[in-house]
């Protein structure tokens, strides 16, 4: 019975620890306590219709850019002086569709600079990020059999991470799958219990970023590119419905990320609200499904984003071996 309940309790929190979201925004329970040694590899498809470019440095005041991208995250959970931490490396490949009125993005630009629609076609690689998060309050790092024990509580964490300029890009073009540039994360992710409960366990998430942005010098015109420091914020409320799933519900807010070439008109600002809602199921103790669908209401004209995820996590060698010597003596 112990051994069943051991697998119940890990897997069931562990199972979306590795989620990496796009646009800056990961999925839910992607904060939850994880046990240490574990690592995890993460199938994700997203489908997002927006006015942002991938890397978010063009903001369209109206036309609407499609994406599909398919992210393949890696995490290992270590101990780092008796706490919590984790590393996450999201290589990210994807295909870019749709239509750009680049009036806006045209102004103050030379005569022979077009000043129409432009038509957006192109796959590739796109940046790609890393980040660390180190446990700061209630995150011990715990094996597997301690932290099936452990009764969760208020957490707090400290996140940095960057993304860099691996994607495609192509000065001659405006909107492209990759910045030209690099991008830093600082974060303080946070996670609320909502009650005591292990088999039906609810959950509040928030967790707030701030994204600074070295310059692109090398744009589709003038010298340097600059981006104005992003605010974001996401939010999950989840609740386990019973011990294989659970469902929640998603806010998400972003403010600042004005991009300015020279000196130049200024470009768009991000001004972004995204609400869903999420649903997650465990095939298997070490294989999960999540998907994900979301709102997402800007400037002028509203776009959506819809995720699926499978996830497959892998304990140490010392905790497979015991919980193959427990499932022997149950």
């Amino acid at each position: 019975m112990r051994f069943k309940t051991l697998k119940l309790v890990v897997f069931t929190i562990v199972l979306s620890s590795i989620n990496k979201g796009f646009s800056q925004a990961e999925t839910p329970t992607t904060f939850f306590m994880p046990p240490k040694d574990l690592m995890a590899v993460n199938l994700q498809y997203l489908n997002l219709e927006s006015n942002l470019s991938p890397s978010q440095d063009v903001v369209l005041a109206s036309g609407t850019i499609n994406v599909d991208a398919f992210i393949v995250p890696f995490l290992y959970s270590f101990n780092l002086d008796g706490r919590i931490a984790q590393i996450l490396v999201t290589p990210t490949y994807g295909s870019m569709t749709g239509t750009a009125d680049i009036s806006r993005l045209s102004e103050g630009l030379p005569e022979d600079i077009p000043n129409e629609f432009e038509f957006i076609n192109k796959s590739g690689f796109m940046d790609s990020s890393v980040w660390l998060r180190v446990g700061l309050l209630n995150a011990p790092a715990l094996d597997l059999a301690d932290f099936s024990q452990y009764s969760a509580k208020f957490q707090m964490y400290a996140l940095v991470g960057f993304t860099a300029p691996v994607g495609e890009y192509n000065q001659s073009r405006r909107v492209n799958l990759g910045a030209n540039r690099w991008a830093f994360r600082l974060g303080l992710p946070m996670v609320l219990a909502l009650n005591e409960n292990k088999k039906a366990s609810a959950h509040w998430e928030i967790n707030p970023n701030l994204y600074l942005y070295t310059n692109n010098n090398n744009p589709f015109a003038g010298e340097t590119k600059r981006q104005t420091p992003l605010f974001v914020l996401n939010q999950h409320v989840s609740k386990y419905f019973m011990p294989k799933l659970w469902g929640s519900v998603d806010l998400g807010y972003q403010y600042g990320g004005v991009s300015q070439i020279d000196d130049l008109p200024k470009g768009e600002r991000i001004n972004q609200l995204a609400g869903g809602v999420s649903l997650g199921y465990s095939v298997t103790s070490a294989i999960k499904i999540q998907s994900s669908y979301g709102r997402i209401w800007f400037n002028e004209s509203n776009g959506h984003m819809f995720r699926f995820l499978a996830t497959m996590t892998i304990p140490s060698k010392s905790d497979r071996e015991m919980l193959a010597k427990m499932k022997q003596n149950k």
